[in-house]
């Protein structure tokens, strides 16, 4: 009978200068090595990410590792593929450029045994700054970065809620009663589509699995100065825009209804937001939003393939 409790499944496309802090993160973790695995789903990169994985599993003989070669390209294949990879009954997605809380694995598999009844756990997402915050920078576009955090105390979500792709692990059994990750929706290559989280949410709720918010279990999110920039901000925000409206359509005409009406109670609060900013003289941050929100709108409403 094995003994690993948990799959760490890093799915990356092209991110190899991450990878290292994020090796050197999982080698800091104090769970012991022989209870859990590291997946590497390589989708297709077309750098040296096959030679570094390879360089640290031979540095690291008593850890469990696997390399797996994607070619299906996109994010929900990746992941779909580290499912199929996975020997144990537990699995954690990693993002390439991120990395994880020395009690991180330790904390899961605490709070999965802690909890039998919950299929799915997700944590805080913090940023970790390489240079300086832009100008813009504020609570309501944070998430744009990956920042995620609900506060210090546990607590199972409702359905308007659900943990974040940077940060979540699932009981492999939760794939059988609610489907694996939707290959049509999600990132595929350098795009910057989503909506393949909120989806397989959906469905998890839909099969009546509770989801657990776990404050323990962190994850520091990277953030380079490119990804602050005007441009990629604005790709970011079509690829939401975008992949909302497949994903709400895929759903019904109710379902892409109802995220029209919520976009226009969002235009509400942005231009609420905006004034407020502008009377604490702080425009970069009120500007954004709205330019945020124009964009989300552009991808909700119009075919636009090009996020």
């Amino acid at each position: 009978m094995s003994s690993i409790e948990i799959t760490v499944a890093i799915c990356t496309y092209n991110r190899e200068r991450y990878l290292p802090q994020l090796f050197k993160s999982i080698l800091r973790q104090t769970l012991a090595p022989e209870r859990f695995e590291i997946i590497l789903i390589d989708n297709n990169s077309p750098g040296n990410t096959h030679e570094l994985f390879t360089q640290f599993s031979h540095s690291n003989p008593s850890h469990h590792t696997h390399y797996v070669l994607e070619t299906n390209q996109g994010l929900s294949h990746a992941r779909n593929r580290a499912i199929k990879e996975s020997s144990a009954p537990i699995i954690t997605f990693l993002d390439d450029d991120a990395f994880i809380d020395e009690h991180y694995l330790s904390v899961l598999l605490e709070s999965f045994n802690k909890h039998p009844e919950c299929g799915c756990i997700g944590g805080p997402i913090l940023l970790h700054y390489e240079e300086i915050k832009p100008s813009w920078e504020n609570l309501y576009l944070n998430s744009l970065l990956g920042y995620f955090n609900k506060g210090e105390t546990a607590f199972y979500f409702n359905r308007t809620d659900y943990p974040r792709g940077s940060n979540m692990a699932f009981r492999n059994l939760v794939f059988e009663k609610a489907g694996v990750f939707n290959v049509t929706l999600g990132r595929i290559g350098n795009n910057l589509f989503g909506g393949e989280e909120k989806d397989q949410f959906n469905r998890i709720y839909e099969a009546g699995i509770p989801v657990l918010y776990e404050p323990r279990a962190i994850v520091h999110h990277c953030v380079p100065r490119e990804r602050t920039t005007f441009t990629f901000i604005k790709k970011q925000a079509l690829g939401t825009g975008v992949s909302e409206r497949l994903r709400s359509k895929n759903e019904g005409l109710i379902s892409y209804t109802k995220r029209l009406l919520k976009e226009g109670i969002k235009w509400c609060g942005s231009i609420a937001l905006w004034f407020l900013y502008a009377l604490q003289f702080k425009f970069a941050k009120g500007n954004m939003i709205l330019f945020f929100r124009f964009w989300v709108t552009r991808g909700l409403l119009f075919k636009y393939d090009k996020a």
